[in-house]
């Protein structure tokens, strides 16, 4: 993925998608990604998850219409579930391929602590791709708890004790 010369090669996703693994207070998340038939994991935080999504739908609305239709590949592409090229996602960056009409996403293991370390993974999206993934995390998020209406944090199936009520009042 780098050569020395610090430019790094982001190669067109066949497949992404993020997903939560477990029940709502206990979730894990992560992005399953395929490129080039080799799957990548990308384990990551809720938030993080929400706001790649965000950011991706955001540059897709501040950018010219595209001159070429956007479709996605009916390709039925199977990630490797038990691929060993795993890591915790960290540090992310955005940017767009204009010549190609591309979003390219460049996330970071956050266990490496090298500011020159290569990307773990970097990758293209068109622009279909990327409002899909859009609405999948932002589905995903919103099928965990729900927020309390008064702090936001989130409310489990047991009693929410409310920092807005000084802690004592409980809010169900």
């Amino acid at each position: 993925m780098d050569d020395g010369s610090n430019e790094i090669e982001a190669l067109d996703v066949q497949f992404i998608r993020p997903e939560a693994l477990g029940e709502p207070g206990a979730r894990r998340f992560r992005i399953v990604i395929v490129i080039n038939g080799r799957t990548v994991i990308a384990w990551m935080e809720k938030d993080q998850v929400r706001r790649l999504g965000e950011l991706l739908l955001d540059i897709i609305r501040r950018l010219p219409e595209s001159l070429t239709q956007d479709v996605i590949a009916d390709d039925i592409v199977v990630p490797d579930e038990g691929t060993p090229e795993q890591f915790r996602a960290g540090r992310m960056e955005l940017s767009f391929d204009e010549e190609d009409d591309r979003l390219i996403v460049i996330m970071h293991d956050i266990e490496v602590d090298d500011d020159d370390a290569p990307a773990a993974v970097a990758f293209r999206l068109s622009r279909a791709q990327a409002i899909k993934f859009s609405d999948e995390s932002e589905s995903l998020v919103v099928a965990g708890r729900p927020p309390c209406p008064l702090c936001g944090r989130p409310m489990g199936p047991g009693q929410h004790v409310c920092e807005k009520q000084n802690g004592h009042l409980p809010h169900e």
